[in-house]
């Protein structure tokens, strides 16, 4: 078989790069449609509320809001994403729309990317300077096809910052009234903990932490036992500092770990779960389990159950029900909501007065306040099955099936 020729090995190279070029300008035009339907789809939802809302929906104060909110969560079964994603596109499409016309244009086109449009995006928030706006919206439509997305938005943040009025001290008293702690779980036991706080007060923290860890790390050499990297170091400092261990204020918060028995003793293989966050290693499991002072010890029973049943006499389950609920479920039923469990109200699925559900195991699930809500109000209809499955009609006619709890 011969080989290409130099010019037909360059026509190939040549033909898939404008092949991957096609290919990325299809998805940015696609993420654009998306984008301007789910914009779209809010503003219908809040011209017919009642295509959403029962009539006790109907009747509250924020029903637009409401219709939006049961709106975006149709979408979001749909698209695989929370409710809160869902509006949050739709209301980027908008501000897209209203504010930078013409970088819209370029995405609607194909000429740029989710990523640039959510940097532009990012910088208007709270920009009420119409004028400069427009400025800023002329100047970076046309850089958005050329530059790569940490270009764009480093250009992007410098023109906003010449066109500001607004004093510098202004506009960083608004971000720091932003400040938070995010955790983000990770693979194999870990998980990212994100600060978003003053830059100050970053630098400071960095600053303790990279003395303190070169300090520690001078008391083992490189090849003793317990030797530990710079970056191991800091995060240990760091978790101690934060979790305040060996001070009397230190953390007494106690997350649950729920452990079969017979896989702690290493004769079974039901996985362990660290709840809030998920499956943890035996190994792991079983330090926490024997000498861990901030962790709530729980071993599960891995032959008997109890079976919570009450009678239409009692609205309210009792507290062994809500710790049966906690320890059985990680998080809101809802198929786009990652609350954890101890943050939900635990909610009889067949409602006590309209459905005439009963308090019992089979009919207590944990939803989010938002959740819970919409249940009640909206035309969503939530099903039980004999395996403990429960099935979600939208009032667009869209089914979708939630397994039941791990426990």
């Amino acid at each position: 078989m011969l080989s290409p020729s130099p010019h037909d090995s360059l026509d190939l190279i040549v033909g898939r790069l404008d092949e991957a070029a096609a290919a990325e300008s299809d998805a940015n035009r696609a993420h654009a449609r998306s984008w301007a339907a789910l914009a779209e789809l809010m503003r219908l939802a809040r011209a017919n509320p009642h295509l959403y809302l029962r009539p006790a929906g109907l009747a509250q104060k924020d029903v637009l809001e409401l219709a939006e909110d049961a709106a975006a969560f149709d979408a979001g079964l749909r698209l695989h994403l929370p409710a809160g994603q869902v509006r949050g596109r739709a209301h980027q499409a908008q501000t897209l729309e209203d504010r930078l016309p013409r970088l819209r244009a370029v995405f609607a086109a194909g000429g740029t990317t989710v990523a640039h449009v959510a940097a532009a995006l990012d910088l208007v928030v709270g920009w009420m300077d119409d004028a400069a706006v427009q400025v800023f919206d002329a100047q970076i439509a046309q850089t958005a096809v050329t530059l790569t997305p940490v270009q764009f938005r480093t250009r992007a943040r410098r023109l906003k910052e010449k066109l500001l009025i607004e004093p510098a001290e202004a506009r960083h008293a608004r971000a720091f009234a932003d400040r938070r702690v995010v955790v983000e779980p990770a693979d194999d036991g870990m998980a990212w903990l994100h600060a978003l706080v003053s830059a100050p007060d970053a630098v400071r923290i960095a600053a303790r932490l990279n003395a303190t860890a070169r300090a520690e790390q001078k008391k083992t050499k490189h090849d003793e036992p317990g030797w530990r990297s710079r970056d191991q170091l800091r995060a240990d400092l760091a978790v101690a500092w934060l979790a305040g261990d060996g001070t009397p204020t230190a953390a007494t918060v106690r997350p649950v770990l729920l452990v079969p028995m017979l896989t702690l003793i290493g004769q079974g293989t039901e996985p362990i779960e660290l709840r809030g966050y998920g499956t943890i290693d035996r190994a792991t499991a079983l330090d926490l389990f024997t000498r861990a002072p901030s962790f709530r010890r729980v071993g599960t029973d891995p032959f008997t159950a109890e079976k919570l049943v009450l009678d239409r006499h009692r609205y309210r389950p009792t507290q062994a029900q809500r710790d049966w609920i906690a320890m059985s479920f990680e998080d809101c039923i809802d198929p786009t909501c990652t609350r954890p469990v101890d943050d939900t109200d635990i909610d009889h699925l067949e409602e006590w007065v309209r459905d005439h559900g009963a308090t019992n195991d089979e009919n207590l699930f944990p939803l989010c306040e938002t959740s819970n809500r919409r249940k009640n109000l909206s035309w969503y209809d939530y099903q039980r099955d004999g395996d403990g499955r429960v099935t979600i009609t939208t009032p667009t006619g869209l089914t979708t099936t939630i397994e039941p709890p791990p426990f």
